[in-house]
């Protein structure tokens, strides 16, 4: 006749054996959990965990997984310290929004073709479709609101319709992004100041005015006392819209800029070097 051979086991819920109801090497069980446990002993002696449905996990003694689950769309983090996490994911600082057409329209706003509901803050904005990008300000399109999107032609049928928003301009290209509105013509406003340890900085500038655009790069760098500036690359829809020039002020290096009109505004993104 076999004999029935049983561990030592309880049916109570969330019930772990201590040191001192095992042996070392001896095994029990939790039959509610379906668990199992032993002890074990490094130098002090010490309950571990073993099985498929573990109340808790730690691999290799160094990292230790969360017991719950987080929220959607977070991941893992570790402390640094063998400890994970669960976080949300930082932003990629752009989000874009696509719009299959099924039929003609000229207002984009709503969910997209991925149940996002459209979101960006005016002036930040671009806007393709079918890989075009258009003008804004009222030439191709008009950035109506922070939820709408007013083309001055009509979308047909088979179009995709692409919005390209700044979700979190801190996070791209390294934090480096600044935008600034100027009201007026003054010679030599700062555009942009950063302290002489950054010996290079790259910029590409988009100035926008209600008669146009202008983009350009720059390369500025310093050697301590004097800032020096290479300007190329310029293309504008009308006509140009900035003069540059840069100096050392207060141990900064300064971008400045002297607008043609007023009204306009400045947006630069930096590539620092030190």
């Amino acid at each position: 006749m076999a004999t029935l051979v049983q561990f030592k086991r309880s049916a109570t819920q969330n019930a772990v054996p201590g040191t001192g109801d095992l042996s070392l090497g001896e095994i029990a069980i939790n039959t509610y959990h379906g668990r199992m446990y032993t002890e074990k002993n490094d130098g002090s002696a010490a309950i571990s965990e073993i099985g498929s449905n573990p109340a808790s996990l730690t691999i290799n003694d160094a990292i230790t997984f969360p017991t719950a689950d987080g929220s959607n769309t977070q991941v893992l983090q570790t402390n640094g310290s063998g400890t994970l996490g669960w976080t949300s994911m930082a932003s990629s600082g752009m989000e874009t929004f696509t719009y299959t057409m099924t039929s003609t329209a000229t207002v984009m706003t709503g969910n997209d073709d991925d149940s996002n509901s459209l979101s960006y803050t005016a002036g930040s904005e671009q806007v393709y479709i079918n890989g075009v990008k258009l003008v804004g300000g009222g030439s191709d399109y008009t950035a109506t609101n922070s939820t709408t999107i007013t083309l001055a032609q009509s979308a047909l049928s088979g179009d995709v319709v692409e919005i390209v928003a700044i979700t979190a301009a801190a996070n791209l290209v390294q934090g480096y992004f600044t935008n600034t509105s100027l009201t007026a013509t003054t010679a030599n406003q700062v555009l942009s100041a950063n302290a002489v340890a950054n010996k290079a900085i790259k910029y590409v500038v988009l100035a926008t005015h209600s008669s146009g655009e202008h983009a350009a790069e720059v390369l500025l760098v310093n050697n301590g006392s004097n800032a020096y500036y290479t300007q190329y690359g310029d293309t504008y829809t009308a006509a140009s819209l900035f003069t540059f020039s840069s100096d050392i002020n207060s141990g900064n290096m300064r971008l400045l800029v002297t607008p043609t009109n007023t009204n306009t505004s400045f947006q630069t993104f930096q590539i620092r070097l030190t």
